[in-house]
């Protein structure tokens, strides 16, 4: 747990974006202040105060847009250099621009954003009573449950996750298009990214598969539905869970979101006690690359916690209420400087869309938390604070110069500003586009834009939709094998069978408020420690209602819930370098965490995770390390690259005997050749072959390239040179056409060549990057890094110069 001081300190490194959500702050992109800033200095009825303080245009009053003939939007004019200009109603990070405009280059990114957008060669699209918004983002689903209908309305309501898991049937998809159309479910609704924990390739971004998320340049969200290992309903005590992820694995990520305590009960309470230290068999998975799933089980002082370290939740309103009657404290969150995301779950329970867990979100934030989220806060949600949780603001969830054009205008006729999305309906989003290419939107716009595809009917709306060209089938062919399944969109504004946003739980509360009971939590006014907020009793909280600090005003309205000196050792929490236990304030290493509180105290590791101990590449090609452990090694040069890792070599090493090794990243390596790097990972044998199982890379400068080491064909085949970038000295082509299969015989691996008969090597292309392979087939003398694989030595060369010396 990261003390208060260092979340500070994480916050100036990481930006003010990522932690305030103030995105008013210059960026980066080289682009003039005037094209968003209106930096007159004129406190005029169209400028607004951004929260920087700084004036900006909140109404472009220049700008003349024209009126489609039907719709909401229409294509005024058709560009020649494929630049997109959308004009309306912008929700830009500063506020909203009224007749503001939003630029989109070639490369689908956002070049402008403001009034001086102007381009008379770009393709201008005029929404004059349209909002235009960042692409939903959803990060939390699973995309593989959506075929079925919801869960059946029932009053019986459950205390965690486990107790329903084995009594209610929850069906997943049969059908091999299943998530597409759950995905199609998203698109119709503004969303362009989602986590789902599953995915299918086209449509929306999978956030969490690479492979699927349509070319964004961004690691693999890590999502863990069982992160205890509990997925058989498991109980163990003192945290002597079989945890799926190590505290390293998990530092390394870009962005990790695990369930954590769903449910109201002590079992899901100790689900995040068991997540949010390093002490006492509890791992620390609560770090600002962290979103926790659900939350509902937990304290007051778990939510500081969370707070404090920087970790956001991610809030699934519709499915909590419908399965437990509760759902997150997520007044108090906010109120202690959290940040929330918001996410559907699933059909089963949740929500089919961003669109409908919106509105869940506003309707139980005015009947139950007394309005306290606004309009404004409530669409960040589901836009920058989704990409904060799933680690990628920097590409996403913001209208903001140099981010990808993941874009959605909504109908803004009847609904403006944030409500035109927040209470979209099956016809709200008007066109959506994802890294500016139109997948969804307005018949006539659509042709307008040269973008052709289905027409499709949406509630007596003519729309269009790219399913052909993104999942290989038409609409209407993918409906007719989906008949059977809950449908696309609803022409109601409520969808069929839609699981409740009403907490209520038979014999204890209503969630519906009335006189006596302002907020519908059970408790009479009088009595009721927040009575315009709703937070009965959990069974976890022994029939009190939270109140840390004893005030008499309950935690989930208090302005101030956290006790000045919470753990009550006399130092105040922005000064305790434990705050959360009885201490000294010695802090041994001086990285902020006392030592009470420091798994490992003499160690100078300020964002929590312990070091693993150094060591070097020829300990663990020795054996000195032992499979299975943790270890960082310093100083390597990455020698050459694959698509789902890298090889590295020590070049230091006075005999390259054991100085190389692999680098297994899952997917595609984020080094570079040449790159020197501090690797840290778990060392692993593949099949044989040692490997590192990356937790996380720093690249710390660029190395002059390794040489290849000149050995023999005899040499090269013993294990001595695995991972090492050599060049044969001798030996001669005894086989051009390789048949692995005598290695193994489910060997398929072709081009193969052998140096040195039986005893010798293969060559093999898994690392070659040119086009000319089989050109190369024969060529001596060859270079390249030695692997291992079926039972053979197998020498790798990277591309044209590793052959003829």
């Amino acid at each position: 747990m990261s003390s208060p001081l260092l979340i500070l300190l994480f916050a100036a490194c990481k930006g003010a974006d990522d932690v305030s959500n103030d995105s008013s702050a210059p960026d980066d992109t080289g682009v003039e202040e005037s094209e968003v800033i209106d930096d007159s200095g004129d406190d005029t009825d169209d400028t607004s105060i951004d929260d920087s303080g700084e004036p900006f245009d909140s109404e472009c009053e220049e700008a003349t847009l024209t009126a489609p003939t039907s719709g909401v939007c229409g294509v005024s004019s058709v560009g020649s250099n494929g630049w997109v200009q959308l004009r309306g109603q912008v929700l830009a990070p500063q506020g909203v621009i009224s007749k503001g405009s939003v630029l989109i280059d070639t490369e689908g990114e956002i070049a402008c954003v403001g009034c001086d957008c102007d381009d008379s060669n770009a393709t201008v699209i005029d929404c004059p009573e349209g909002v235009i918004s960042p692409g939903l983002i959803n990060p939390h689903d699973h995309i593989t449950y959506t075929e079925g209908d919801p869960l059946a309305a029932t009053s019986k309501r459950y205390d965690h996750r486990h107790d329903w898991r084995g009594s209610v049937s929850t069906p997943s998809n049969s059908k091999d298009q299943g998530e597409s159309w759950g995905e199609l479910r998203q698109l119709l609704g503004g969303t362009t990214s989602l986590v789902g924990s599953g995915s299918a390739e086209g449509f929306v971004r999978n956030l969490d598969v690479s492979d699927d998320n349509e070319g964004l340049s961004l690691p693999d969200v890590m999502n863990q539905t069982f992160p205890l290992g509990d997925s058989g309903e498991s109980q163990k005590s003192n945290c002597d869970w079989d945890f799926k992820e190590s505290e390293l694995e998990v530092y390394g990520a870009e962005s990790y979101l695990p369930h954590v305590a769903e449910g109201i009960n002590d079992r899901a309470r100790e689900e995040f006690r068991c997540l949010s230290s390093s002490f006492d068999g509890a791992i620390d998975l609560t770090e600002p690359n962290t979103a926790h799933i659900h939350s509902i089980g937990l304290t007051t002082e778990d939510y500081t916690n969370m707070a404090w370290s920087g970790a956001q939740l991610i809030w699934s309103p519709r499915s909590n209420i419908a399965l437990y009657g509760h759902t997150a404290q997520v007044a108090l969150f906010h109120k202690l400087g959290g940040v929330v995301a918001l996410g559907t779950d699933w059909t089963y329970t949740g929500s089919i869309n961003m669109n409908r867990e919106l509105a869940c979100a506003a309707e139980y934030n005015l009947r139950n938390l007394g309005g306290l989220f606004t309009d404004q806060e409530l669409w960040e949600m589901a836009t920058v604070n989704a990409a904060i949780a799933t680690g990628s603001e920097h590409l996403l969830g913001s209208l903001k110069v140099g981010l990808v054009a993941d874009i959605a205008v909504f109908d803004g006729r009847t609904r403006s500003e944030y409500d035109a999305v927040i209470q979209a309906d099956a016809t709200g989003a008007r066109l959506v586009l994802r890294g500016g290419e139109a997948l969804y939107g307005e018949d006539a716009v659509m042709q307008g834009m040269g973008v052709s595809c289905e027409a499709l009917d949406v509630c007596g709306e003519s729309m269009a939709i790219c399913a052909q060209s993104e999942v290989g089938r038409t609409y209407e062919s993918l409906a007719s094998l989906m008949s059977s399944a809950y449908p696309a969109f609803f022409c109601d504004s409520v969808p069929d069978d839609e699981p409740t946003c009403l907490p209520a739980r038979s014999g204890e509360f209503t969630g519906e408020p009335s006189g006596e009971d302002g907020d519908g939590d059970g408790l009479n006014n009088d009595i009721d420690n927040c009575p315009t907020v709703f937070n009965p009793p959990r069974t976890m909280d022994d029939g009190a209602q939270p109140d840390l600090d004893s005030d008499g005003v309950g935690d989930a309205c208090d302005e101030s819930p956290i006790p000045d000196d919470l753990d009550g050792d006399g130092t105040v929490n922005g000064l305790d370098v434990c705050p959360f236990d009885d201490d000294d304030q010695t802090d041994t290493d001086g990285d902020g965490k006392g030592d009470v509180c420091d798994v490992c105290p003499t160690q100078f590791n300020p964002d929590s995770v312990c070091p693993p101990p150094l060591t070097t590449v020829q300990d663990v090609q020795q054996g000195t390390v032992s499979e299975g452990e943790s270890v960082t090694i310093e100083g390597l040069v990455v020698t050459a690259l694959s698509s789902n890792g890298f090889m590295v070599q020590d070049p230091d090493a006075t005999d390259a005997r054991f100085s190389g090794l692999y680098v297994y990243t899952s997917s595609a390596p984020t080094v570079k050749l040449n790159d020197l790097v501090v690797v840290s990972g778990s060392v692993t044998e593949y099949f044989d072959e040692t490997e590192i199982e990356l937790s996380s890379v720093e690249i710390i400068g660029t190395a002059t390239p390794i040489e290849p080491t000149p050995v023999t064909v005899a040499d090269a085949a013993l294990e001595d040179y695995e991972g090492v970038l050599i060049v044969l000295t001798d030996g001669s082509v005894t086989n051009a056409a390789y048949n692995c299969s005598v290695d193994g015989s489910s060997c398929k691996d072709t081009g193969l060549w052998e140096v040195g008969g039986s005893t010798g090597v293969v060559l093999y292309d898994k690392l070659y990057t040119d086009s000319d392979w089989d050109a190369q087939i024969g060529t001596l003398p060859a270079a390249g890094v030695m692997g291992f694989r079926f039972e053979r030595r197998r020498l790798m060369p990277r591309d044209g110069e590793d052959f003829g010396g």
